[in-house]
């Protein structure tokens, strides 16, 4: 127990962006990403979006350590020459939880590159100091480089954001950048590279579509090291994704989203 406790206080707002697909595929999600999830993982290709998207997720961390819990509610849909999306979280026990409202639009340039920024809202509520809040800025770029492949960059908390309390310190940037290639329908894989704290990451998915229903996933990143697998089952205007996560001396990290389309 003493080593969870260690790598969750270490990283504050780390498990911020909780979706089963992009867990499933290692959060090598910054050029495929869509829906809701473009909220947190790149907002530029919330300008994709021809439909309303709603989604509810929990993640059962570390295979349910009493009172731990990872919950997200999101809303996505058109809005002028782009789309818009915002998502609630919170992550934590009952006596410190860290709870998220994220605001991101995202628009295009032309046909092939798309933009989109957004703004989290964090905040600290622990039973003895109280609350504290902090904001964050962030930047996305998405683009068609070549027929099937695409490029994805995002830049998430550029501002650092600070929190009031000297306590709670303050949230580093974070740099990504992906490349995703789909050589046919259905069968994507990706190669993403992140930046947080000097620390370098490198995430690395693949995802197969079966008769149009079931999705297959799996991925895996570094720094820690985690390997990571998932499916997704869509029917008409429904879907279920869900991906279990294995870090090494940890247990198992399990996350469901349910998801609808009108």
């Amino acid at each position: 127990m003493p080593i969870i406790l260690i790598f969750f206080l270490n990283t504050a707002f780390e498990r911020h962006a909780q979706s089963a697909q992009a867990a499933g595929l290692g959060h090598a999600f910054t050029a495929a990403c869509y829906g809701v999830d473009a909220v947190r993982f790149n907002p530029a290709a919330l300008s994709l979006l021809d439909q309303n998207y709603v989604t509810a997720g929990y993640e059962r961390t570390f295979s349910g350590i009493e009172g731990l819990h990872n919950i997200a509610l999101g809303y996505a849909r058109p809005f002028f020459w782009g789309g818009i999306g915002m998502q609630l979280s919170e992550f934590g026990f009952s006596e410190q939880k860290e709870q998220a409202v994220t605001l991101a639009y995202g628009s295009s340039f032309n046909e092939s590159f798309k933009f989109g920024f957004g703004a989290d809202l964090y905040i600290i509520d622990n039973a003895r100091t109280g609350r504290t809040y902090a904001y964050g800025l962030n930047f996305g770029l998405l683009g068609k480089i070549y027929k099937k492949w695409s490029l994805g960059v995002y830049g998430h908390n550029l501002n650092r954001p600070a929190f009031d309390s000297y306590e709670d310190g303050e949230l580093p940037p974070e740099l990504k950048a992906g490349l995703s290639y789909e050589p046919f329908e259905g069968i994507l894989s990706e190669i993403d590279f992140s930046m947080k704290d000097d620390d370098m990451r490198v995430h690395l998915a693949a995802e197969f579509e079966l008769f149009d229903v079931l999705h297959l996933r799996s991925g895996i990143k570094t720094n820690p090291f985690v390997v990571a697998a998932g499916t997704g089952i869509i029917h008409k205007f429904l879907s279920f994704d869900y991906a279990a996560e294995f870090i090494p001396e940890l247990p198992v990290s399990h996350t469901a989203t349910i998801g609808f389309r009108f």
